[in-house]
């Protein structure tokens, strides 16, 4: 029987499954997602070039998509506002890494600056290398764990916004950060008492 509506899914055309995720249908989302996942990828790898950058994007733009379902036009195709979605993401994530790359190379470590201003070396050093560590032990979380990191710290969302855009309930949602916290903690534990 759930092979009988799977084949179902794959036959069912667009926009009634738009109309039925906006009604809340799970599956009804899942085979959407299904359906354009290869092309917002590609849409996404288009910009940013890397194959990790692509396949965050194209999560990430999958949430936004779930988010306004309310917001799509049964009726009109979905890859328009796919696409859309995939290029504006993967152009901001564009824009924030290029943003840390001038950043950290403004604000490289500069020893005759540092001493001047009183900040020994050392600290500088420590501090920099705290910061590239955190974002590679978030890079290297689990993605639900760091999706749901990343909602709630760089985005700002309440649980309950990371619970609904998830599709999850709003324990599951702190249960995950509190996992994604402890696994930072144990990756960067040497690195965060160091020094200290």
């Amino acid at each position: 029987m759930c092979g009988e509506r799977r084949e179902d899914r794959i036959e069912t055309s667009e926009s009634d499954l738009i109309r039925a995720a906006q009604a809340g249908d799970r599956f009804a989302y899942d085979e959407l997602v299904r359906r354009h996942q290869r092309n917002v990828y590609r849409w996404a790898y288009n910009v940013v070039r890397s194959h990790d950058a692509a396949d965050e994007v194209a999560q990430e733009g999958f949430v936004k998509t779930h988010m306004a379902l309310d917001r799509i036009d049964p009726d009109r195709p979905l890859g328009s506002w796919l696409c859309r979605i995939a290029v504006n993401v993967a152009l901001n994530a564009v824009r924030k890494q290029r943003f840390r790359t001038k950043w950290a190379e403004e604000n490289k470590p500069d020893v005759e600056s540092a001493q001047a201003m009183g900040d020994q070396p050392d600290a500088v050093f420590r501090r920099r290398r705290l910061i590239e560590q955190l974002e590679q032990g978030i890079n290297r979380l689990p993605p639900l764990y760091r999706t749901v990191l990343l909602l709630r710290t760089k985005d700002q969302m309440s649980y309950e916004e990371i619970a609904r855009a998830l599709d999850c309930s709003v324990g599951t949602v702190m249960s995950r950060l509190a996992r994604a916290r402890k696994k930072l903690r144990d990756d960067l534990g040497d690195l965060l008492t160091d020094g200290s």
